[in-house]
């Protein structure tokens, strides 16, 4: 049986992937700060005959994150693919925001993944074999002065795919994102949890010369 992480598990898109990949026979591993949420979640897809393991810890804690990957590979060994989804929110107008906000929302989006690629790729470059995804976001591609703390987190994490995509060309490692340009939830026609899987699974079942790094939804 294959694994699939889902660093950042929450009920949005993240949910939508546990539920394709594992109704596709992987087992599914979940990485969040919220312990209690992460083991409503895992009864959840258990319940839809799902095998699921999960491990807290914050990407924006470096030694959190790696003590989560560490508990899951101890189980369950190396991910055929790890999906980075962890986002936060802050509304606040441009002049009111403060650089400690934004730091946070660096941390998260950038430091977290950035450290992610620092403990993961080097296994992956060894085995020459991987699939590591990111959920971008549409605010990555223009700035907005009610959400410039996402905007700014989502650009820079963009950027970084960008750099990491070219530290491994010519590989058979994939490196891809997936930029979600609409407010998600499950009633939408388009921007629903499961629609966003299907395409997150068209890029985990591409092979080498097919691979896709970033598609704009």
């Amino acid at each position: 049986m294959g694994l699939v992480i889902i660093i950042g598990a929450g009920t949005g898109i993240s949910y939508g992937v546990d539920q394709k990949c594992g109704k596709e026979g992987y087992r599914i591993a979940l990485i969040a700060r919220n312990e209690p949420r992460l083991e409503e979640l895992a009864t959840a897809l258990q319940q839809e005959g799902i095998d699921v393991l999960y491990a807290a810890g914050d990407v924006a804690q470096e030694d959190s994150l790696r003590h989560a990957l560490n508990q899951i590979s101890q189980v369950a060994g190396v991910a055929d693919m790890i999906l980075y989804n962890p986002s936060g929110a802050s509304n606040k107008d441009i002049l009111d925001l403060d650089w400690e906000t934004i730091k946070d929302m660096l941390d998260i989006s950038v430091g977290g993944y950035f450290n992610l690629m620092k403990m993961v790729l080097p296994s992956y470059l060894q085995q020459n074999h991987g699939k590591l995804f990111v959920t971008g976001g549409g605010l990555s591609l223009s700035g907005d002065p009610r959400m410039t703390a996402l905007s700014m987190g989502k650009a820079a994490q963009r950027n970084l795919v960008q750099a990491f995509q070219k530290k491994v060309d010519g590989t058979h490692i994939h490196i891809a994102q997936v930029i979600v340009r609409g407010y998600v939830q499950p009633t939408d026609e388009k921007y629903n949890p499961a629609a966003i899987a299907e395409i997150f699974w068209k890029l985990f079942l591409q092979q080498p010369g097919e691979y896709e790094g970033e598609i704009i939804y």
